[in-house]
């Protein structure tokens, strides 16, 4: 199993409570999640991943709102140690493609002896039609792979003055322009992260 963390970093307004989004350049709106790292608490973890994404310094956790256990779907792993993909199913083989990180998604097929041949894409989704920007096929061994996952989910405050929006470069060079959004409605974030809002309730 693998642990990951998700924060909703809130701030009171006139017209009331806003949300803190990023803009991703390739997947959308967003709000900060990563994966707990080994030997790292979700609670270092969600701040460690807010000033990873964000840049911001001063932030303090408020509550735990929820945990979310799932299994991927039978095609589907997650990758539980940082590593290079196989180009065969063997320990020798030659590494093939760019670091995969722990916590990395990916598409899973058949099986050999102690490997699993597996597949990542990622995609750019802001362009019409979306563009293919990375599709590496090889080979990890299964042990590093799991369906299993817990998420956590964290209101986190922002104790220092901010700008209403702002960009900050992150992770693997990419730039995430962020900006402060009203609660209500609710943000229309990508993929199932629109789902996590439920963990909110009706503040």
């Amino acid at each position: 199993m693998i642990e990951k963390v998700s924060a909703f970093i809130l701030r009171p307004s006139a017209s009331g409570p806003e949300i803190l989004i990023f803009d991703h350049p390739y997947t959308g709106m967003q709000i900060p999640a990563g994966t707990v790292e080994v030997d790292e608490t979700p609670e270092n973890a969600v701040l460690r991943e807010v000033r990873e994404e964000t840049g911001l310094k001063q932030l303090s956790i408020v509550e735990k709102v929820g945990v979310d256990h799932q299994f991927n779907s039978a095609n589907e792993a997650i990758l539980t140690q940082t590593m290079r993909c196989l180009g065969w199913p063997a320990a020798t083989a030659q590494r093939i493609g760019p670091l995969f990180t722990r916590g990395m998604h990916l598409q899973t097929f058949e099986r050999k002896v102690n490997f699993t041949h597996i597949r990542y894409k990622e995609t750019d989704f802001n362009q019409t039609p979306a563009k293919t920007l990375l599709e590496v096929d090889g080979w990890l061994p299964s042990e590093f792979l799991t369906r299993e996952f817990q998420r956590h989910f964290y209101v986190i405050a922002c104790e220092e003055e901010t700008k209403p929006s702002w960009s900050y470069q992150g992770d693997g060079g990419l730039t995430y322009f962020l900006r402060w959004v009203a609660l209500e409605p609710k943000p229309q974030l990508s993929g199932n992260q629109i789902e996590w809002l439920r963990y909110l309730g009706n503040r």
